[in-house]
């Protein structure tokens, strides 16, 4: 299937952050990031895909944009010529090879690793300060911390 390019240029990277959220929900698209142009703080949003889910990602985004009061210009490429696509395309590494662990390394590693993370996870509760004696739960306020009046001291 032949890849489309969209883009979507709006005022603000605040707002462009926003609009590519939006767009990677309304659509099955590939964001291939986001580039800072010269003037007024405008940013674009570069984005590929199927034909029809960049027009989609890009008539919404753009709404949202124009609903914003930051929308610059939007365009949609259906089929981009050769050289296009392969400069707004970043290269994909190469996966790393895997190394062969024979069953008992590894049912050795599973018995040694799970127990002790299970106990260090039972005993720590606050996700800022990581004392076990913290009475404050994650998702409580900061305030509860032990540790809430120390920070950046030593």
């Amino acid at each position: 299937m032949k890849q489309s390019l969209g883009l979507l240029e709006v005022s603000g990277l605040a707002l462009a952050i926003s609009c590519a959220d939006v767009m990677a929900k309304a659509a099955s698209i590939t964001l291939v990031g986001l580039e800072k142009t010269n003037g007024s703080g405008w940013t674009v949003i570069k984005i590929i895909g199927d034909v029809a889910s960049v027009q989609a990602a890009i008539s919404t985004g753009a709404s949202l944009a124009e609903r914003q009061n930051g929308l610059v210009a939007h365009r949609v490429i259906s089929r981009p010529g050769e050289g296009i696509l392969s400069h707004s395309v970043p290269v994909q590494p190469a996966p790393a090879a895997i190394p062969d662990v024979s069953q008992e390394q590894e049912e050795m590693a599973t018995e040694i690793t799970l127990p002790e993370a299970a106990q260090q996870a039972e005993l720590i509760s606050c996700n800022l300060c990581l004392d076990p004696a913290c009475p404050r739960q994650k998702g409580e306020p900061r305030a509860l911390c032990l540790h809430s009046g120390k920070r950046g001291e030593a």
